[in-house]
């Protein structure tokens, strides 16, 4: 009798790592995109206050 890992075993090694790659790779692209719609969201929140416009900037 040998200690060898079976064919099936040998197999599911790889499919395991694919899966655990690829979830990680999926949880890094979700953040990123939520950084990103957030930095987009405060960007805009920022813009939508009220500021002085060129014209009423040069009248100072």
């Amino acid at each position: 009798m040998h200690n060898e890992p079976n064919p099936t075993e040998l197999a599911d090694q790889p499919k395991k790592k694919v899966w655990i790659y690829s979830a990680i790779g999926l949880l890094i692209t979700n953040l990123v995109v939520v950084g990103i719609v957030a930095f987009l969201i405060h960007r805009d929140s920022v813009q939508s206050q009220p500021q002085p416009s060129p014209n009423e900037q040069r009248q100072l």
